[in-house]
């Protein structure tokens, strides 16, 4: 499940599934400059918190615990986090954590609602 795309693994393979995607043209534009580079450059090259957002509802269950750890540093917006945290149901408990962080005492009620069960966390 994890680990299928690493650091190290080739982008070209990650572009690959991009395209399977039918992604817009502009989001076609960006990655083929990353063709022949690596995951991690294409990581590390994208500060966009919508781009970590997406990278993690699309790809992020096939992404090493690295990989997602950067995406989650490039999530600012409380309420991106809040809904990340809530949706992702494969994040490890370091994962769900640096999420957490990123919107405790941020939204409180948001957070109440979590607390008593209003609105919950997928879990499988």
């Amino acid at each position: 499940m994890f680990d299928k795309y690493k650091i190290d693994s080739p982008a070209d393979e990650l572009l690959k599934v991009l395209d399977n995607l039918k992604y817009c043209g502009e989001a076609r534009d960006f990655c083929k400059k990353y063709a022949g580079k690596t995951v991690g450059e294409m990581v590390n090259d994208n500060p966009e918190q919508s781009w970590a957002v997406w990278y993690l509802m699309v790809l992020g269950e096939k992404s090493n615990t690295v990989i997602r750890k950067r995406m989650i540093e490039h999530i600012h917006d409380p309420m991106m986090a809040f809904q990340s945290y809530l949706q992702l149901h494969w994040l490890t408990d370091e994962e769900d954590k640096l999420l957490e962080a990123k919107f405790k005492d941020r939204l409180p009620t948001a957070e109440a609602e979590l607390a008593n069960g209003i609105v919950k966390k997928v879990r499988v």
